[in-house]
C-alpha cells in the first residue's frame, strides 16, 4: 500500500487528503452545529475545489457553473438568518420557466436554477443585470442618482450592475438579493413566488411594448434591434 501511494502524483495525494477531510467533517456535522464561520469555510472549499475540476475541459467547466451560483446563495442564506430574516416562501412551481421565457422576450441572457423548494436564482453577465436593473426600475421610483448612472449602465463592472439589480428587486420581497461573483457575473436570489412576480413585470412591460434600451448590454442598437452580433 505504501508503495502505492507513493506512486501518486501531487494531485492524488490531495485529493485524497480532501476526501479524507470532508469524511470526517460529515461525521461530525449536525444540524445546529454550523457556525457562520464553519459555513464560509465549506463553501469557500466548495469553490475553490469547483474551480480546480473545471480547469479539467470546457465541458466540465460547464456543468460546474452552478456551483459559484449556489455557494453565493448560501452565503446570502446565512447572513439572513444571522439578521434573523425567515424561511422565504415555498411557491411558485413553474416559476422559473416562467422566469426565463420573460427574460428571454427581453432578450436578456441568464441561467435561471432552482436551488431547493425556496430559492430561484439568475445569474447573468454584467450588461445583461444593468440592463434586466433598467428593465425593472419605475421612473417614478428610481434612486435619486439612477438618472447620472444611467449612461454607464451596460458597460459597467459587476459591482455596479449588482447594485443596480439589487436595488429593484427590493421591490419583489426583503429576501432578495444580488451579489458579484469571481467570475465577474451577477447573480441574483429569490423566492419562487418572487420569481413569478417578477416574470409577471416583464411580461406585462412586453405587451406595453417597451424593450430593452439604447445602449444597454452587447450589441444593442435601440428599442427596436432584433438581432445582436456575432
Amino acid at each position: 500500500m505504501r508503495e502505492l501511494a507513493s506512486e501518486k502524483n501531487p494531485l492524488e495525494q490531495h485529493a485524497d487528503a480532501v476526501v479524507l477531510t470532508a469524511c470526517a467533517l460529515a461525521d461530525t456535522a449536525v444540524p445546529d452545529g454550523w457556525s457562520p464561520g464553519a459555513v464560509e469555510d465549506v463553501a469557500t472549499a466548495l469553490e475553490v475545489l469547483a474551480g480546480a475540476l473545471a480547469q479539467r475541459d470546457p465541458e466540465s467547466a460547464e456543468i460546474l457553473a452552478l456551483i459559484p451560483t449556489a455557494v453565493a446563495a448560501l452565503r446570502e442564506r446565512t447572513e439572513q438568518q444571522a439578521q434573523g430574516v425567515g424561511e422565504r416562501t415555498r411557491d411558485g412551481a413553474g416559476a422559473t420557466t416562467e422566469l426565463r421565457r420573460a427574460l428571454g422576450v427581453h432578450r436578456v441572457a441568464g441561467r435561471v436554477y432552482q436551488l431547493g423548494a425556496a430559492l430561484i436564482t439568475v445569474t447573468l453577465d454584467a450588461a445583461d443585470a444593468q440592463a434586466l436593473a433598467v428593465l425593472l426600475a419605475q421612473p417614478d421610483n428610481q434612486h435619486p442618482h439612477a438618472a447620472a448612472r444611467e449612461a454607464e449602465w451596460g458597460a459597467g463592472p459587476a459591482a455596479t450592475a449588482a447594485a443596480a439589480l439589487g436595488e429593484t428587486l427590493t421591490a419583489y420581497g426583503p429576501s432578495t438579493y444580488a451579489r458579484t461573483l469571481d467570475s465577474g457575473q451577477v447573480t441574483a436570489g429569490m423566492s419562487p413566488e418572487a420569481a413569478q412576480q417578477l416574470a409577471a413585470t416583464l411580461t406585462a412591460k412586453e405587451a406595453g411594448g417597451k424593450g430593452r434600451r439604447r445602449g444597454l448590454g452587447h450589441g444593442w442598437k435601440g428599442v427596436g434591434a432584433t438581432t445582436r452580433p456575432r
